[in-house]
């Protein structure tokens, strides 16, 4: 909408939303932990104004105690940065400066605003900004089309165009900029949202994740994976450190219910991406929609969670089959 776009290919880039958070944020969080320059068990206080009890597996594991979300694009994109020197610095200090909903490890809430601080936490620890440290996983992987679009500095040229998402109100038809409101308000690098790929991409990813358990992934070492992989920040939940795992009520989860509930981990994106992998075989399935264009209101935008559900338990047969 309003015309029909480029028709897409293997290589056309997604914005991949939350997969960002996977893909990126806990990825590089896998990395730095590995090599030593970072602990689990850090307090995120060392890095950044936060409560002294967060660690950096409760911010993984959406247990630090931060709300689901907040609207913090609003001020920046009306030019309140509270005193900030730019819009990253500003969205990152409204994201540490929020009230915690609940003690650090008292339970776990799925939450933007703790993948903001960790994104920030990862760039003090790692030394670079996150559009950098991205490198971490891209190069290893072999990653060469997944990155961030900075929208402040130099803007990414894609050689494939991007797929456009939503018409927003504001910003018009998004492409080739993130979707998410308090990534783009950021500059569009954050630990939340931000990161573009194509299904090749995304797909060898996930194919090294599969198997990073028995064997690593570029940098990451094994036993940190399978720790992020089982270890939960907070009891009785579903999230593991930097990812998410199954319902196991049938009808309920997005990966569907063929898909194995033990050894599995996974992740979705609001603009209608996921991934999940099943890595006691090395198995994985990935989906990459457009579900909010041309909006996130329309009727069969929410038709989502019955596509995903389809779709993995159609993936899990054809895996069965050898397909």
């Amino acid at each position: 909408m309003p015309d029909a776009g480029p028709a897409i290919s293997r290589d056309t880039p997604f914005d991949l939303a939350s997969l960002t958070k996977p893909m990126a944020t806990a990825a590089i969080a896998m990395t730095l932990v590995s090599e030593g320059r970072l602990a689990l068990d850090d307090r995120a206080a060392r890095w950044l104004p936060v409560d002294g009890g967060i660690t950096v597996a409760h911010l993984l594991g959406h247990a630090a105690g931060f709300p689901a979300h907040r609207e913090l694009f609003r001020r920046i994109w009306d030019g309140d940065l509270g005193g900030a020197a730019d819009p990253r610095t500003a969205l990152v200090a409204m994201a540490t400066s929020t009230p915690l909903e609940r003690a650090p490890g008292e339970a776990t809430t799925y939450s933007d605003l703790g993948f903001i601080t960790l994104g920030a936490l990862l760039e003090r620890a790692g030394g670079a900004p996150l559009d950098e440290l991205v490198a971490l996983v891209s190069e290893p992987l072999g990653l060469g089309a997944t990155g961030y679009v900075d929208l402040v500095g130099r803007r990414r040229a894609f050689a494939t165009p991007p797929v456009a998402t939503e018409i927003d109100p504001r910003r018009g038809l998004v492409t080739g900029e993130v979707h998410d409101e308090n990534a783009h308000s950021g500059g569009g690098v954050a630990g939340h949202a931000g990161l573009f790929a194509p299904l090749p991409d995304v797909s060898a990813f996930a194919r090294a994740m599969a198997a990073a358990p028995r064997r690593g992934a570029g940098r990451m070492d094994a036993a940190v994976v399978e720790r992020c992989f089982t270890a939960s920040a907070a009891p009785a939940t579903s999230w593991r450190l930097g990812w998410d795992t199954p319902a196991s009520e049938p009808g309920v989860s997005h990966a569907g219910d063929a898909w194995p509930r033990a050894f599995a981990v996974g992740h979705l994106g609001f603009t209608g991406t996921s991934m999940w992998l099943d890595w006691s075989r090395g198995r994985w399935a990935v989906l990459l929609t457009n579900r909010v264009h041309p909006s996130r209101s329309r009727p069969e935008a929410l038709l989502i969670k019955e596509l995903r559900r389809g779709f993995g338990d159609l993936a899990w047969s054809l895996l069965e089959r050898g397909l």
